[in-house]
């Protein structure tokens, strides 16, 4: 597969040097907490409380681009973890019991506490617990209500949160032995609300035409509003994106000239990790991916008030694809497939991933049935590349491109 090399945004250098730093960080930064990268309002909780969170999912995106997570996955297995367990945490479990595999990126450091929210994938409850159980450290959990109508939010929901968040800090202030300053809660509730006013406005700029950036751009930037949610280094950064990306608006340039754009996808799911090169290829062929459900529905969707943490985190917990119902996914689909300019859809049947592939082809045929584009639906993993047909997913992918095209 022959790739044209395109000129991507200056900003996904300051990305990478970034995540080289985070990597060093979490090997030499104590207290380390591991944590997850869903809703996750304990991360703005950590850096304020000076703990150096580390994300195994992140980890599992480094290892599966570097074609490392089959091994992981294998060591999993081997230690009878099932195949049909999500990819991120066999890919983490296998790294966790491997002492043969020279790990990507240096690895992360072993934990001295586990973060967790209920507003993620379900099977993460076992997974921390398991992690629990092989570092012998303690668990920290914060339980939120399921949202079924997020433009409706009960008031009693957001006050449990809010005590789920209050019980947490207490947790971790005893079991570290410190207290949380109000005002560095406050602060690092500013700066994840900043990073996400600017990561708010720079998804609207895709709306653009040409599309001035690329999916795996976005895919990169969503390391700075996750992994850096919190921190002033990460809404500096967000800022930097979102301007570089603005300027790029303004002059009409994208990963595609306007000439060269002839048709604007949405990618549904998460992408194949370990072959990015696809988007390239869709690239070649005049595609170009504005948006993705992954991108646009998980993080990032909820502002903060720094005069209120508490409430502010609370909301950010509730908040989100993965805590929400499939009607109100798929009606956000139907939104901004339009408001976006989306004439196809490819729509990644995960085979490990659950939690956002049982309703993929509901979305799949209500997008054909409403809105009258084609869809089309490839199967594959993650992080798993095991699994994975390169040239059965080509086939596919150039049959799709041969209809758009008509």
């Amino acid at each position: 597969m022959e790739i044209k090399k395109r000129e991507r945004p200056a900003f996904n250098r300051d990305i990478g040097a970034a995540m080289k730093k985070h990597y060093s960080d979490t090997r030499n930064r104590k207290p380390l907490a591991h944590t997850l990268m869903s809703s996750n309002p304990l991360i703005e909780v950590a850096y304020a409380a000076g703990i150096q969170p580390a994300f195994p999912e992140n980890y599992a995106c480094v290892c599966a681009a570097r074609h490392a997570s089959p091994a992981y996955c294998a060591k999993a297995e081997a230690h009878h973890y099932t195949q049909d367990l999500c990819s991120y945490c066999r890919n983490n479990l296998g790294y966790t019991l491997a002492d043969d595999i020279e790990p990507p990126n240096g690895g992360i450091g072993d934990p001295d506490l586990l973060l967790l929210t209920s507003s993620a994938c379900s099977h993460y409850f076992k997974w921390w617990d398991t992690l629990r159980e092989i570092h012998r450290k303690p668990l920290v959990f914060v339980n939120t209500p399921r949202v079924m109508e997020p433009d409706n939010i009960p008031d009693f929901y957001v006050d449990f949160a809010k005590d789920e968040i209050k019980c947490a800090i207490g947790e971790i202030e005893s079991i570290l032995n410190i207290s949380i300053a109000p005002e560095k809660l406050a602060h690092a509730v500013h700066q994840s609300d900043k990073t996400v006013a600017y990561w708010q406005k720079l998804l609207d700029l895709q709306k653009c035409i040409p599309a001035p950036l690329g999916l795996s751009d976005l895919s990169n930037a969503l390391f700075v509003l996750i992994v850096m949610a919190g921190t002033k280094e990460g809404a500096d950064l967000m800022e930097k994106i979102y301007h570089e990306t603005s300027r790029r608006a303004m002059e009409g340039k994208g990963i595609l000239s306007r000439n060269e754009e002839k048709h604007r996808l949405l990618w549904l799911n998460i992408p194949f990790w370990y072959n990015l090169k696809i988007l390239g290829y869709f690239e070649n062929r005049g595609c170009a991916f504005p948006m993705s459900d992954y991108c646009q529905y998980i993080w990032g969707v909820t502002r903060m008030d720094s005069n209120n943490p508490l409430e502010g985190l609370a909301r950010k917990s509730l908040a989100g694809e993965l805590n929400t119902s499939l009607d109100d996914h798929i009606h956000m689909l139907i939104r901004d497939i339009q408001a976006y300019h989306i004439d196809g859809v490819i729509a990644h049947s995960n085979m490990s991933c659950r939690v956002l592939s049982v309703g993929v082809l509901d979305a799949a045929n209500i997008i054909r049935k409403e809105l009258n584009i084609p869809v089309l639906v490839l199967d594959g993993d993650h992080a798993d590349e095991r699994v994975f047909s390169e040239a059965e997913t080509m086939t596919r992918i150039d049959a799709f491109l041969e209809m758009l095209e008509g």
